[in-house]
């Protein structure tokens, strides 16, 4: 966690000197016209390392924005829709106008009201530009400093707020200023060394500061011998010293590669670490001052956008040979495509569709256009999942499971295709029902999962899963143990909720059929839960030289396995018939949900990802729906065992009766 009291300093120091710095360039406060096209493009696929990885501009920015304005676009106070890389060229060279963008969403406005910000036009949800919080930065932060000590389970809603956007409100301000030292000139003192290093100028641009460190360094060490030149070596160590608070703003954007190899320097660089690296090796790299130089030139352009164009194609020239030499750009092409191409949107509305249909096709059940257009409804978005999944795989060399978000994805694709095939065997249109909910309501968890982390969802992976042969094997198993139980639970609580109504009484084959395919999706559920579990605790074995260690998620899949094992034995054993069997399975998806997702929110093991407030009420809310199916499932059974009991006495009693009349 990042300490709010150095970003409280941070942002207080940007408050006091940000705008006056800005102010010297005055030029390009607002922009004259909407970003070129081409500008865009050639933004979004400048590469960047962030969160230990090299990802596009794009990728950078929109989960910024999507983390301070809850969506990945923005408008101006005219009305202009600005997309990630829009917004975010603005904030880097037009940063007294992005101020005035309503880019921060507060959920609740008494977090609003604690920092001091007049509320009286507000909602109790709403937007607000860092122009109308500005007056309560130094509010915010020493309540945020207060909050950071309690456990985020144990802060109340407005102390969450409050805490949150203090977080974004430092990455915000991280951005801003990262700019600044492109529109500041360095003043250069009097003196005949300086005046030879820099040619007479009066002042210079930082990257010809940088550029001159080593000569700066030589200067300051030879005048420091003679205490006669004690006052220009004082105005030696000013130039530098002022180069060096330029920096002091831009660590948020790692955008100028190292030039060595990656093996021998895998991090990326910023003008802090290029200022340090400089003043303590006397190290300058002519490739860097290119980069700075194109940088500046970006912002001297001001309204010309053919000028910033090409400076930014200058910049993009230099940068993008040495990330391809490095290996470090082959899939950025790619990952801006993935984002833009939004495949997972596009399938997210096929669900819907497919939904609807279905539900239309059970009031027209022998329409074989209808059931051919809603079987193609569902075979179109799970056939664009698969392709988002394959994407995700080429861009990230790694199988298609090694995130959360991503057992989310991949539980949709799989589940929908499993009782596709399901539907293939069985005719009855409920599996194709079933194919349709599961990946309706799985894009949506997956879209929600992803609107409240906020966070880029292909991260680089922790050393212990930096493992291509466990994740394919291992945790793919597992997550298609995962599908294949929701499956399961899907399908009973279908045969569940339809026999308590009544829904086809008079067609026993109808819910006999459903009960068949609950069994079959337990069986083959089960094998890939025993098999990724066991292959779960070699991986452990190989990692921590332990094979099991009662660890949550490991008593999760645990749990899950002996759940449906004993389904099955009790199945075949007689113990359940069809209607327990069903009633089992459902109460199994609650199993599922709690490996699957609660063992992350304990706060212990080596699976534990935090409490996450969201996570937690629509986990049980689940587990609330599926206990209610089983409870009804319950009272249908009861209901139809006393009707039972009753037609067998009514029907014994008239046995009797007419046993017991004289023979006429």
């Amino acid at each position: 966690m990042k300490s709010i009291l150095r970003i409280a300093a941070l942002v207080l120091l940007v408050l006091g000197f940000a705008p006056a710095s800005r102010a010297q360039d005055a030029s390009g406060t607002q922009r004259a016209a909407p970003w070129s096209k081409e500008v865009v493009d050639l933004a979004a696929r400048l590469p960047v390392q962030d969160g230990g990885r090299v990802k596009p501009l794009h990728t950078y920015a929109s989960y910024l924005l999507l983390r301070l304005n809850h969506k990945r676009s923005v408008a101006t106070p005219a009305g202009e829709k600005l997309g990630p890389v829009e917004w975010l060229l603005d904030v880097l060279y037009y940063p007294q106008a992005a101020e005035e963008y309503a880019a921060f969403m507060i959920d609740d406005v008494e977090a609003a009201r604690a920092i001091g910000i007049v509320v009286d036009e507000k909602k109790k949800r709403d937007r607000y530009s860092f122009h109308e919080l500005r007056p309560g930065v130094g509010k915010l932060f020493e309540l945020a400093n207060e909050y950071q000590k309690i456990e985020e389970k144990d802060r109340s809603t407005v102390q969450q707020q409050v805490f949150l956007l203090a977080m974004n409100v430092n990455d915000f301000m991280r951005v801003l200023t990262h700019m600044d030292l492109a529109r500041t000139k360095i003043p250069i003192g009097a003196g005949a060394g300086l005046a030879q290093i820099f040619a007479g100028a009066e002042e210079a641009a930082f990257s010809q500061v940088l550029d001159r460190v080593p000569q700066l360094r030589d200067l300051q060490a030879k005048l420091g011998r003679d205490p006669a030149n004690a006052a220009e070596a004082k105005e030696v160590g000013k130039v530098l010293h002022a180069a060096a608070d330029l920096t002091s703003g831009t660590e948020s954007l790692a955008l100028l590669p190292a030039t060595g190899t990656l093996a021998a320097d895998p991090a990326w660089h910023t003008p802090a670490d290029l200022m340090t690296l400089a003043l303590r090796d006397g190290v300058v790299d002519a490739k860097h001052i290119q980069m700075l130089n194109a940088i500046e030139g970006m912002a001297r352009s001001g309204a010309d956008q053919t000028a910033f164009e090409r400076e930014l194609a200058r910049f993009s020239g230099v940068v993008v040979p040495i990330a391809e030499r490095r290996g470090e750009y082959a899939k950025v092409g790619l990952e801006v495509t993935y984002h833009r191409l939004d495949l997972l949107s596009y399938a997210q509305v096929g669900f819907i569709l497919a939904f609807v249909l279905a539900a239309v096709l059970w009031l027209r059940p022998k329409s074989r256009v209808l059931f051919g257009l809603t079987t193609l409804a569902v075979l179109v978005p799970t056939v664009l999942v698969t392709i988002a999944i394959v994407i995700r795989c080429m861009i990230r060399d790694r199988p298609p499971v090694s995130t959360l978000y991503e057992t989310l994805l991949f539980v949709t694709a799989t589940g929908a295709l499993t009782a596709l095939i399901a539907e293939f065997f069985t005719k009855q249109k409920v599996a194709l029902s079933a194919a349709a909910v599961l990946g309706m309501i799985g894009l949506f968890v997956a879209n929600g999962y992803e609107m409240l982390d906020k966070r880029d969802t292909m991260p680089t992976l922790v050393a212990v899963l930096d493992t291509n042969f466990w994740l394919a094997t291992h945790v793919t198993a597992i997550t298609i143990g995962y599908s294949a139980g929701m499956v399961a639970a899907l399908l009973a609580s279908i045969y569940l909720i339809t026999k308590a109504v009544g829904f086809r009484r008079a067609e026993p084959s109808f819910h006999h059929g459903l009960g068949r395919m609950v069994y079959g999706v337990l069986c083959f559920g089960l094998i890939f839960s025993t098999v990724g579990t066991i292959l779960g605790g070699i991986w452990a074995n190989e990692s921590w030289g332990r094979f099991w260690g009662w660890d949550p998620k490991e008593n999760g899949a645990l749990l899950i396995c002996l759940s449906q094992l004993v389904m099955l034995h009790a199945r075949m054993g007689g113990l359940i018939r069809e209607h327990g069997l069903c009633m089992a399975a459902a109460f199994g998806g609650t199993v599922i949900g709690f490996s699957w997702f609660g063992v992350n929110l304990l706060g212990v093991g080596l699976h534990s990802y935090g409490f996450t407030s969201g996570i937690h009420t629509a986990l049980w809310s689940y587990y609330g729906v599926q206990w209610g199916i089983v409870a009804l499932g319950g009272l249908t059974w009861m209901l139809e065992r006393a009707r039972a009991n009753a037609r067998r006495e009514a029907a014994s009693g008239a046995g009797l009766s007419a046993a017991q009349e004289p023979a006429s």
